[in-house]
């Protein structure tokens, strides 16, 4: 969970988006329509977490019901965060989890419409449709119900995804995909997704603290293979990673996806905003 401090810091900043809204009617983002923000569109009825500068007095008293008035340039984005659950997010769950929170934090307050998506071998799980400040609370009970476990198919989880609205698009997940996370993207685009990726990894996934004979078992499969952790082994391991984050780098580049990589052995409500600010996130 985030620190109401924390939170406040969110307040100030906003999803980044390249392209205009296209979503329903009613946030804060620029939309694909012509006219000026000062030019009337509609009404709609008042939900708790609305801009009260927006309500319509006059019609509130006509018709005893809270209006808001809505313009024509001004519509509301929809944001999906997959949140990949598979097993070997298991070690850096929590932190992957803190960035769903963030990231869902900053759509609700701004506007826009979000889902979260927990993407699972067994099948995915789905938040229901989500909008305003005080929808974080279901937002956290959402994701109490979604303990990481299962074999990680990324693209196949992805590619499955159903009911996605044109907007931005976050994926959460270590990336581990053999083949990479490309295709996955590619499917995302495809069905109008504005992506972006963070790939959160442990500590010891980053820089392995071992020495001499260890037993390494695997989250999602749980087979074990024993191993010399000796000077050799280790600068493999570090060169076989490098060339990893490269690959994964070098795919979001290609596609021009924002990408950060979350350390999960640091404070994430230290590294969060600096971080994802360089990524063009925000």
């Amino acid at each position: 969970m985030l620190s109401d401090a924390f939170l406040s810091r969110l307040d100030t900043l906003q999803l980044a988006m390249k392209g205009r809204a296209s979503g329903g009617a009613g946030g804060t983002r620029r939309s694909r329509q012509t006219g000026s923000s000062a030019e009337f569109s509609d009404y709609r009825e008042y939900i708790p977490g609305d801009d009260i500068r927006r309500i319509d007095w006059n019609a509130m008293a006509r018709f005893d019901k809270i209006f808001l008035k809505l313009f024509m340039e001004e519509q509301e984005s929809a944001v999906t965060v997959l949140l990949d659950g598979s097993g070997s997010m298991g070690e850096k769950w929590e932190t992957a989890r803190q960035a769903a929170e963030a990231v869902s934090y900053l759509a609700l307050t701004g506007g826009d419409r979000l889902r979260v998506i927990c993407l699972q071998e067994g099948g995915n799980r789905m938040s229901p449709q989500l909008s305003g400040r005080q929808a974080y609370a279901r937002l956290e009970q959402f994701l109490d119900t979604c303990p990481p476990g299962g074999a990680g198919r990324l693209t196949e989880t992805v590619m499955r995804t159903e009911g996605l609205r044109r907007g931005l698009c976050f994926l959460i997940s270590d990336c581990y995909e053999e083949g990479g996370i490309g295709t996955a993207l590619d499917s995302l685009r495809y069905r109008g997704q504005e992506c972006a990726v963070i790939q959160p990894l442990s500590a010891f996934e980053l820089d392995p603290a071992l020495d001499g004979a260890v037993k390494l078992t695997d989250s999602e499969t749980g087979e074990a293979i024993n191993l010399l952790a000796d000077r050799e082994a280790l600068e493999n391991y570090r060169q076989t990673l490098e060339n990893f984050l490269r690959e994964v780098r070098e795919t979001c580049f290609r596609r021009e996806t924002p990408y950060a990589l979350l350390d999960a052995g640091k404070n994430f409500e230290e590294e969060w905003i600096p971080l994802i600010s360089q990524s063009g996130m925000i």
